[in-house]
């Protein structure tokens, strides 16, 4: 066994994967504290670095935000192909890991498994993530195994990344309704939260989501979350043409895709630790057989992250201002098959949280969704008045706030947090459906 000294570098790094493509073979990759790479099985020598975490959405790759404390580091690897094991190894405190695959293509039946050294097992098909490079969800212990089986030459993967880490959650903000008058009031909130995402559930800039509202009344209380904020487009955001303000801000001027989506779309998902998050826009076309919502199907059977959350602005159940809006159903409809486990909205200006439920409200315990209206994030309140066919649980229409989101990967606590000066508050836990 071969050993690389490099004790300047106390960032855990791992071994060049490769060699071994005779029928069983192994290659082990293991990395030691210090920094020291171990090669196991072949003489190579490692070409590899830590690597600072993405944090926007980019073409060809399915954005990943890693626990708090976790390593991300970047492998130099060769495509692998049948018979090809291959062993990942974190550093020894390491409590999970999960690989990237920078290529996975599979034909017909072909399938790689990924399986963790202390638990915890998961099989890739050829509707996972073709074509663009992704994260797996985390699994037990310091290393993971990556087994192929294959009858097609076609068929190969490749595995140029790990992240590793302790912590077990992540914390994500969420809100919808926002600046309005009292934004200033609800962003310290998100401070004291610490998250690693913000998300928004529309109608962020008030009144009509021009680029100037955006830098004037956004920009200097929530805007200093932008790095971390992951939007969805409100009604008001397109009372200026093409929410083209909304655009302006979060992908930059002029630019086509960022933060928001693609321009003309408003629709994106990305992974924050083992969840993954869909944003919707429930303001362009959203029937059940509109691109977006074939979008949305084919993006829920690609994941491979245990927990589901959606958000978007308009809420499919509603009792303030609005009532139940069926013209969402075919996203909560996606969403209720593919075993998703919760939906975030906004546009009526409250608080409240549903039952999990099916998509024409029934209660549904097993398999239900669970929805959180949360437009309290500044814009005047509304009080109550509609109707809707599912179950409230908890409701406020007095109380401005943030959904405080700490999500696990078996499950999630929602809570409401109030504004300095108020006392309603609301907390739940729930379990992610098995997928």
């Amino acid at each position: 066994m071969s050993v690389l000294k490099r004790p300047s570098r106390r960032t855990a790094i791992a071994a060049l994967i490769t060699g071994g493509l005779l029928a069983g073979a192994l290659t082990v990759i293991a990395a030691s504290p210090y920094g020291d790479a171990r090669p196991a099985a072949a003489a190579v020598q490692p070409q590899q670095d830590a690597t600072q975490q993405q944090d926007t959405i980019v073409a060809g790759e399915q954005l990943q935000l890693a626990e708090t404390g976790a390593k991300t580091v970047a492998i130099k690897t060769a495509a692998a192909k049948a018979g090809t094991s291959q062993q990942v190894c974190a550093a020894a405190d390491s409590r999970w890991v999960r690989v990237r695959f920078k290529e996975l293509s599979l034909t017909g039946k072909d399938t790689v498994t990924v399986t963790g050294s202390a638990g915890g097992s998961y099989t890739l098909k050829a509707t996972n993530w073709q074509g663009k490079a992704f994260y797996t969800r985390a699994f037990q212990g310091n290393c993971v195994t990556v087994k192929p089986s294959f009858s097609s030459a076609a068929s190969s993967y490749r595995v140029d990344a790990y992240q590793a880490g302790i912590a077990a959650t992540v914390i994500v903000a969420a809100a919808g309704d926002i600046c309005g008058s009292a934004c200033n009031q609800t962003r310290p909130l998100v401070e004291s939260m610490n998250p690693v995402a913000v998300i928004t559930a529309g109608d962020n800039a008030y009144e009509s989501g021009t680029l100037s509202e955006y830098n004037n009344s956004y920009n200097p209380q929530w805007g200093v979350f932008k790095s971390k904020t992951y939007p969805s487009a409100g009604n008001h955001e397109y009372q200026t043409s093409g929410a083209k303000g909304y655009f302006d801000y979060f992908n930059g001027v002029g630019q086509n895709t960022g933060r928001a989506g693609e321009r003309g779309k408003g629709y994106y998902s990305y992974d924050v630790g083992d969840w993954h998050f869909v944003a919707l826009n429930s303001n362009v076309a959203k029937t059940a057989s509109s691109a977006q919502v074939q979008w949305l199907r084919a993006d829920l059977a690609a994941s491979t992250k245990p927990c589901t959350a959606a958000y978007w602005h308009h809420s499919r159940f509603a009792a303030g201002n609005y009532s139940d809006n069926t013209s969402v159903q075919p996203f909560f409809q996606a969403l209720y098959d593919y075993k998703a486990d919760l939906v975030v909205s906004g546009h009526d200006h409250n608080y409240i949280r549903f039952a999990p439920s099916k998509p024409d409200g029934t209660k549904d315990a097993v398999n239900g969704v669970r929805q959180l209206l949360i437009g309290t994030g500044g814009r005047a309140l509304y009080g109550a008045g509609g109707t809707t066919k599912a179950t409230i649980e908890k409701k406020d229409y007095s109380t401005f706030g943030v959904g405080k989101l700490t999500l696990t990967a078996t499950g999630y606590t929602a809570a409401f947090v109030p504004v300095a000066g108020r006392t309603f508050t609301d907390s739940v836990q729930g379990t992610c459906h098995p997928k």
